[in-house]
């Protein structure tokens, strides 16, 4: 028998075990300083989309990523803020506020723990690409909404937006706002970070992007939140403009109830009720957990594609969900593993986690050093560099693929896309997943088939002649619910009555308890008019299965045969009885 792996091993204990040599170290530094640098702005602005203060960015970079790289089951992922919870996010802040946003992340962290302790990581992994690709591409759409407003110069409302369309309205209707400074600032961005990716993927171009624009606006002076100005992180949050407030250690007071929500609740003549609370967020939760699972165990897969190793797909979900049990305390966003930049740890040569270690001190550092001049980066430039994630994160040359491929994938890829960027994430995911399963249970059932044997095709494959009365069915696939219903009147298909009917079954891996039922209903029928089934050339397993729904004893175990000839056989002494 094989042994049961351990329930938890983290990679970094696995790397270690191994041995952890000098070169090895050197490498994961050089690798953990870049994306350490590369993760500066995208957690500041990933934080901004979400609504948040952008300090809050940074401490998941570094506490998210810290933890996930210390307890995770992938020795170079690299986890933080995600681009694919923006939407979700920023919704649960718009209804429920941070505090119900860092309570849906803690939820979301015990259930990912549970999904890890319950061996479910490998689960996770099965859900089709059609509706992972729709899921980002719809997370693409709604993420680069949210920048069109400070790429183009156009104020954000005072109510923030929630759904894509009413975004978009409101793009649309203050079109005559648009500023030219924020637009050449944001496409600079963009020229700048595809420019110094195609000289060499080892460059920090977002950095180097966010950093020349908030040169070129400091030496023009149009820093501010004038007609004419740019608007940088500190003209967006004022109480920023001294710089980012120190290190908070953990505290309860994240969790507190936020009081506009309970305002709204008044409104409504309703009371607060923590149990209501609950049931309300752990929608969101749910959708965090999957949607971080997702993400995670897929970045994790592409990690294993470049470097030749296996990760531990229910290790890393258990460390992601202590992550996210941690970092609320901190005021950290949900935190996963995220393929870019576990792409770039990768390709700076990443060996073992080690190197996300460096990446979150790195953050760490430069949160404490370069504050004071992080604030002054333009919200455009921000929009730039987001915008480029967001063209990655769309996998938009995969859908020709995808819509060639299959009906069901073609199917399935446009419906998770239009409901996520629609209807909702959380919503998305849950129709999306069960859709799949359902074009699955379809794709398994039209690969199950039933085929009568003439008596030309059976005199070939038997050396005596197929006995009067006896008609021989071979079923091809799995036997399982979705195909049994193909068992429905088979005795009536067979012309005058069958006083013998054979089943092979040399093709069924398995039988579930529906298609025993039918097997079982089969015999019903044929015993009413003096019939008989028999099985031949069954597998161990199929075998298995039968005597767990006790079908041995209603078949009856001398009519379960390992040949076709001995069931003929037996088959023609029934019927002579007869």
């Amino acid at each position: 028998m094989m042994a049961t792996p351990p329930l938890y091993r983290p990679a970094l204990l696995t790397a270690l075990r191994g041995g952890y040599s000098r070169t090895d170290l050197l490498a994961d530094l050089g690798a953990g300083a870049l994306v350490g640098v590369v993760a500066l702005p995208l957690s500041i602005a990933l934080a901004i989309a979400s609504g948040v203060r952008p300090e809050q960015g940074l401490w998941t970079a570094v506490i998210g990523g810290l933890l996930i790289s210390l307890l995770g089951g992938s020795r170079v992922q690299i986890g933080g803020p995600a681009g694919a919870f923006v939407g979700l996010c920023a919704a649960a802040i718009n209804q429920f506020g941070f505090p119900g946003l860092a309570l849906a992340t803690l939820m979301a962290g015990l259930m990912t723990v549970f999904l890890g302790l319950a061996r479910l990581g490998t689960v996770i992994s099965f859900i089709p690409v059609p509706v992972v690709i729709g899921f980002t591409s719809g997370i693409a759409l709604i993420l680069a909404s949210t920048q069109l407003g400070p790429a183009l110069g156009i104020p954000d409302p005072e109510v923030p937006i929630e759904h894509l369309h009413e975004r978009l309205t409101w793009i649309g209707t203050h079109f005559s706002a648009v500023h030219v400074q924020p637009v050449l600032l944001c496409v600079g961005a963009i020229a700048i970070i595809l420019g110094l990716r195609r000289l060499g993927p080892r460059i920090p171009g977002g950095l180097i992007a966010v950093a020349v624009a908030a040169v070129v606006v400091h030496l023009l002076g149009i820093e501010g939140s004038g007609p004419d100005q740019v608007a940088t992180i500190a003209t967006r949050f004022p109480q920023l403009a001294d710089g980012l407030p120190a290190f908070s250690w953990p505290t309860l007071a994240w969790f507190a109830p936020d009081p506009q929500y309970l305002e709204r609740l008044a409104a409504h003549g309703k009371t607060f009720s923590w149990l209501t609370y609950l049931t309300s967020l752990s929608e969101v939760a749910l959708a965090f957990a999957l949607l971080g699972a997702i993400e995670s165990l897929l970045s994790a897969v592409v990690a294993d594609g470049m470097t030749g190793h296996r990760h531990d797909s229910n290790s890393e979900l258990i460390g992601q969900g202590v992550a996210n049990l941690i970092g609320p305390f901190f005021g950290c966003l949900p935190a996963t593993g995220v393929i870019a930049r576990t792409a770039t740890n990768v390709r700076a040569g990443a060996r073992t986690p080690v190197a996300g270690i460096v990446h979150a001190l790195i953050v760490l550092t430069m949160l404490l050093v370069l504050a004071p001049l992080v604030v002054h980066i333009p919200l455009a430039a921000l929009a730039g560099v987001l915008l480029v994630v967001c063209w990655s994160m769309a996998e938009i040359r995969h859908w020709p693929h995808i819509l060639r491929a299959s009906r069901g994938d073609a199917f399935l890829l446009p419906l998770a896309f239009g409901l996520t960027a629609f209807i909702g994430l959380a919503q998305a995911i849950l129709i999306g997943t069960v859709l799949a399963m359902f074009v699955f249970v379809r794709r398994m059932a039209e690969a199950t088939h039933i085929e009568r044997h003439s008596s030309e095709t059976s005199s070939t494959m038997l050396a005596m002649t197929l006995p009067a009365g006896v008609v021989v069915y071979d079923i091809r696939g799995p036997f399982f619910f979705g195909a049994a219903t193909l068992l429905r009147d088979l005795d009536g298909e067979s012309g005058p009555r069958a006083q013998a009917m054979i089943l092979r079954l040399g093709n069924v891996p398995f039988i579930d308890a529906t298609a025993g039922f039918a097997l079982r209903e089969l015999v019903a029928t044929l015993r009413k008019h003096g019939g008989h089934l028999l099985l031949s050339d069954i597998h161990t397993r199929p075998v298995m299965d039968l005597e767990r729904l006790g079908m041995t004893e209603v078949i009856g175990a001398e009519q379960i045969h390992g040949t076709l000839e001995s069931a003929v056989r037996r088959a023609g002494e029934l019927v002579g009885k007869a």
